[in-house]
């Protein structure tokens, strides 16, 4: 069975799209996921990126990615309100989604407290609770440091395969930047080339 690898950080605003369709688009490949959390701040300094790229943009670019965002959620069909804690602080959330094995039930909650809700995921009580609602030990938020060395290498090894950002995923040894990416996704799961209907 095909396998593609979903690289996220909550902080991505493309990332919480991109999660809420790379199962669907797995499945209708008959492939499976895997998600790969990693901080998409440490691969930006690495690669010369601006730790914030949304504000470095120039106004009429910047309107347009967010309204390109809206628009996008729209055609998925899933709600989205942009975060008012922008940019949004991750290490913790990331290093328990490790500890709780990259379970996609917390990957959903986190990502919609963030992105739909609009609650500070760095808050112990906000990832207490998606703990709690997805059946998951709300100790894990006291233990998150014992994944601080889990969530380094995870980072190197976006950084080493090349990830631009997030979301990225991997199939075989192909690699696809950006929820937009996601019929080209669905292509190489299924074996045929992009620019190939089925």
């Amino acid at each position: 069975m095909a396998v593609v690898d979903c690289w996220f950080d909550y902080s991505s605003p493309f990332a919480y799209l991109g999660t809420t369709q790379i199962e669907r688009v797995a499945t209708e490949a008959d492939a499976t996921v895997r998600f790969r959390p990693f901080l998409l701040g440490a691969l930006f300094s690495a690669v010369g990126t601006p730790m914030i790229p949304l504000h470095s943009f120039p106004p009429p670019k910047r309107r347009h990615q967010e309204l390109d965002l809206e628009r996008w959620a729209d055609f998925w069909g899933v709600p989205f309100r942009f975060t008012s804690t922008f940019p949004l602080r991750t290490v913790t959330p990331l290093r328990v989604t490790l500890l709780a094995d990259c379970a996609p039930a917390l990957v959903h909650r986190v990502m919609r407290a963030a992105w739909v809700d609009d609650e500070d995921v760095a808050s112990p009580e906000v990832l207490a609770r998606c703990l709690a609602d997805v059946g998951l030990p709300v100790e894990l938020v006291d233990r998150a440091g014992d994944a601080r060395d889990a969530l380094r290498a995870a980072t190197d090894e976006a950084i080493a395969i090349g990830c631009p950002g997030a979301p990225s995923f991997v199939v075989g040894d192909q690699l696809y930047w950006g929820q937009d990416r996601l019929p080209f996704v669905k292509a190489a799961l299924e074996g045929r080339p992009p620019g190939v209907a089925r």
